[in-house]
């Protein structure tokens, strides 16, 4: 009986805890320019109240955002913010969510972004043939989300990275990947979405999605979210 209590209590300590955000402790460090947003679109999908902060001065260890402060933890890099808020306090949360969180920080940006040595956003590899992209689409041909099929951390992750292609790469034609292009729009349809990246970011999105989807490259205009 003292063996089987002892291994429910390991297993308490690996799930999440679900816990409420205690009043005030939650604190962002970023701006519209940066990635803060995704995090934003997390933290108010689960409804956890945090306090947003202008980007300086913060206790980022390279004075970059986003970073949050909770309580005396500091934790930086946006990946590395969901997964602390997720496992944390996102009651949803579970295991496999994380891996595609780390997939979007680490194989998807550079897919989404090609950049210079200094961050400079050139182009995008998006548009072209790509076997991880490939099983992205492949998956969202049976699913509306990524996880079991249920909007969670990993979500915010892959299509904050895919919504922000529209935006840096207008000239970019998404036709080929169809289930892609409809979970960008499913996506930036939550009004989660558009509390968090402002409607300007959203309609952008919708409107590019739509030309996608309809073969064309009709409209490159940049409706001014920067």
């Amino acid at each position: 009986m003292l063996l089987f209590t002892i291994l429910l209590l390991g297993l308490s300590i690996l799930q999440p805890t679900g816990a409420l955000v205690p009043a005030g402790s939650l604190k962002l460090y970023g701006s519209q320019g940066s990635r803060s947003p995704l995090v934003n679109w997390y933290l108010e999908e689960i409804n956890a109240p945090y306090t947003l902060l202008p980007p300086r001065p913060n206790p980022h260890p390279f004075n970059q955002v986003p970073v949050l402060e909770d309580g005396s933890s500091i934790i930086f890099e946006s990946g590395a913010i969901l997964l602390h808020i997720a496992t944390k306090y996102d009651e949803k949360y579970e295991p496999s969510q994380s891996s595609w969180v780390v997939w979007a920080n680490t194989c998807l940006d550079p897919i989404c972004f090609k950049e210079n040595e200094r961050g400079q956003v050139l182009g995008t590899s998006l548009d072209q043939p790509n076997r991880r992209i490939d099983v992205l689409e492949q998956l969202l041909s049976d699913n509306d989300y990524i996880v079991n099929n249920e909007f969670s951390v990993a979500d915010c992750a892959v299509a904050s990275y895919l919504n922000y292609v529209p935006l840096f790469n207008p000239d970019a034609n998404l036709k080929n990947i169809p289930n892609i292009v409809k979970y960008m729009q499913r996506c930036a349809s939550r009004p989660k979405f558009e509390s968090a990246f402002g409607e300007n970011h959203k309609q952008l999105v919708l409107s590019k999605c739509e030309d996608y989807l309809s073969g064309g490259t009709k409209d490159k205009k940049i409706f001014g979210i920067f």
